[in-house]
């Protein structure tokens, strides 16, 4: 562990020194190098700091877990970037509370200096949801753009693949240290993210999951973003959050629109009826974005469909689930060979999957 994470360390520890005030600090003594256990440092003639606070820094009192934190940043190949320093995140320096040190696993700098979009949405998503995210984010990514988003099950996960498998690069923001990867079942997915961009955090090694640290990590997640996706979610919901802080951070704000009477369209439809873009297409996206739309890319979220495969795609819709061939010979009154075709139609269109046995649906 080098002499400037120990002396980081030991401001962020120090007793009784909010943010706020840690901040200010760094205004006057931009350094904890140069002042931390420096007995002669001008910062211990401020008086306009606490004594406790002035003896713990010329002690350089070292982190109460600062062994445990070496142990796994070497572990895990954990580095840290520092507040005010010039590899610092140039979208944090400027929001509310930015991080004093900002954890990563993985190579972050190369991943943030291409257009970044933020992705977020519910854990508990549609089929509708998925496809529509999966098929937006595909030709974005292929131009290049950086996805960011929070590692969740449900939208933020549909987003870091749809950058792994169109080969972009993907950042997630995690709600602890990073060797604790949450959910587990994205361990894999968290593994190849490390590969291809950087898991980051603003807990230290050793920090366990807090409920409240999900929602202070979603203004990371928009400050490291151009632009701010809301896919699906409902009014109370993190995406949500998400959507505040990027209102506040100015950045730009899209929404994917969903059936009104829908819980998770409540979020993005509210969105749009207040001034975010309405998301319809990946050229909605690449366009906010800045980013060309090349001739031989499909910009529609749905090929055309006849009077037949629509009536039946909106039954798919509809439902949200899986549907089996006799249940949709039933609810259609199609004959046999009709349905096999139509059903054949809408898969080959990209519409629907066929699951296990003989049953279909959306996405």
């Amino acid at each position: 562990m080098t002499e400037q994470l120990q002396a980081w360390l030991c401001l962020k520890s120090a007793p009784g020194l909010k943010h706020r005030a840690a901040l200010d600090l760094l205004s006057r003594y931009p350094d904890p190098l140069a002042f931390v256990g420096r007995k002669d440092h001008p910062l211990y003639a401020d008086n306009r700091l606490d004594p406790a606070l002035l003896e713990h820094l010329r002690n350089a009192t070292p982190h109460p877990r600062l062994q445990q934190i070496a142990k796994l940043c070497e572990h895990y190949s954990i580095e840290a970037v520092f507040y005010g320093t010039d590899n610092y995140p140039p979208g944090l320096a400027n929001i509310l509370a930015p991080p004093l040190i900002l954890w990563h696993r993985g190579d972050l700098a190369p991943a943030l200096e291409r257009v970044c979009l933020a992705v977020v949405g519910t854990r508990k998503p549609t089929a509708y949801g998925r496809g529509s995210c999966a098929k937006l984010l595909a030709p974005v990514c292929k131009q290049g753009t950086t996805i960011i988003s929070g590692l969740a099950i449900g939208i933020d996960t549909v987003a870091h693949y749809a950058a792994l498998e169109n080969g972009s690069q993907t950042v997630s923001v995690l709600a602890s240290g990073l060797e604790t990867i949450y959910p587990p079942s994205n361990r894999d997915l968290a593994n190849q993210i490390i590969t291809r961009g950087a898991l980051v955090s603003e807990y230290e090694p050793s920090t366990k999951l807090d409920p409240w640290n999900f929602v202070a990590r979603n203004r990371i997640i928009s400050a490291l973003a151009r632009n701010v996706f809301i896919v699906e979610g409902p009014l109370d919901s993190g995406a949500m959050i998400t959507a505040k802080h990027a209102i506040e951070q100015n950045r730009d704000l899209m929404a994917l629109p969903g059936e009104i009477n829908h819980p998770n369209a409540q979020g993005p439809n509210y969105l749009i009826k207040n001034g975010a873009q309405c998301v319809t297409s990946p050229e909605d996206i690449l366009s906010a974005l800045g980013l060309d739309v090349t001739d031989n890319q499909q910009l529609e979220i749905l090929p055309e469909l006849s009077a037949d495969e629509q009536k039946l795609l909106d039954l798919f819709t509809s439902e949200q689930r899986e549907l089996s061939f006799d249940d949709l010979l039933i609810r259609t009154g199609h004959k046999f060979g009709k349905l096999s075709t139509l059903l054949l139609n809408l898969e080959l269109k990209g519409c629907i999957s066929k699951t296990g046995g003989n049953s279909f649906i959306l996405g």
